[in-house]
């Protein structure tokens, strides 16, 4: 495998780690704005926590897409590029563990996802922005 290749697949690699640290803190976020914003409020209020949850809604979303796409690279060139013989089969657990709790995260931020998304709906119809 010629050296630019090698430097491409590492590059995705570790992009899809930031990735996922940027899926991580989105769901926090979610979390946040999910417990922190009060539910009555006024319009510039409303205005402001639905500019904040679209550019986290953006942020997930883009990086969810690039997980799943970085991924499957990342599957394909696994054991050439991270597998490591002195952690033997020992790093299979730690990749599973790894997966459990980034499923989890992932879940908890889609469930705030979607409750926020019923609320900016509700927000958004009840000053009329389409």
């Amino acid at each position: 495998m010629s050296p630019t290749v090698s430097i491409l697949i590492m590059s995705i690699n570790y992009s899809h780690d930031i990735a996922t640290a940027f899926l991580a803190v989105s769901g926090m976020m979610m979390l946040f704005l999910s417990r922190t914003f009060p539910a009555p409020a006024g319009k510039e209020a409303d205005f402001f926590f639905i500019r904040t949850y679209e550019a986290i809604r953006r942020s997930a979303r883009y990086s969810l897409e690039w997980i799943l796409l970085a991924g499957v690279p990342r599957i394909i060139f696994y054991l050439q590029f991270e597998w490591s013989s002195m952690a033997g089969d020992l790093q299979v657990i730690a990749i599973i563990i790894k997966h459990i709790v980034m499923f989890t995260l992932v879940g908890m931020g889609l469930y705030y996802w979607f409750r926020l998304n019923k609320r900016v709906k509700s927000l958004k119809m009840k000053h009329g922005i389409a």
